[in-house]
């Protein structure tokens, strides 16, 4: 039985839904961490020469620059498995490709909120789950889903190779039974 989405698409549906969505969410945020990086970078040249403020505001710089790296990646992934799609189902090992390209903003966030909570910083961690605990989990979602569509490929695969060996051994059983008998 093959696994759907919540019991309604299938997983290959599924998978062009998650990138159009992926596709349009980090186009759509990408921006607010452009103008973050610039604000950041304008903070730091205006502050005083305080090393503790500078090197939080390097740090946020730092945070905010990984991010929209995190949003071009979620992009090519995107677009990656979009294209993919266009003409029949995309190979297996591009899945992964996706799952590997999109893991990056989900481990930056756990970093993040890894950090926050080391420092003590619990109004930050409060922040940081209320405004991206949501496109995590919606992420983490969406990549077990692309997952279980890697495993449910191979598997096809692996079901076409046995039954095409099986037709094929029949096949031989019959040429060397033919054979025999000519022999004979």
């Amino acid at each position: 039985q093959k696994e759907t989405c919540l019991g309604v698409f299938s997983l290959l549906n599924a998978s062009w839904i998650i990138a159009i969505i992926q596709l349009f969410y980090n186009v759509f945020i990408m921006p607010s961490a452009v103008t973050s990086i610039y604000s950041v970078v304008q903070s730091i040249n205006i502050t005083a020469t305080s090393d503790h403020t500078n090197t939080v505001l390097v740090l946020s710089c730092s945070y905010y620059t990984w991010s929209a790296v995190c949003h071009i990646l979620g992009i090519c992934a995107a677009i990656l498995l979009i294209l993919l799609h266009v003409g029949s189902p995309p190979p297996p090992s591009h899945l992964l490709t996706w799952l590997f390209l999109t893991s990056f903003h989900p481990l930056l966030y756990l970093l993040a909120v890894l950090d926050s909570l080391l420092k003590g910083n619990i109004n930050v961690v409060a922040g940081m789950m209320i405004d991206s605990g949501l496109p995590f989990l919606l992420t983490m979602y969406s990549m077990h889903l692309m997952y279980s569509l890697y495993r449910q490929m191979v598997q096809d695969q692996e079901h076409h190779r046995l039954y095409v060996g099986e037709e094929k051994g029949e096949l031989e059983k019959t040429k060397s039974k033919s054979c025999y008998q000519s022999i004979i």
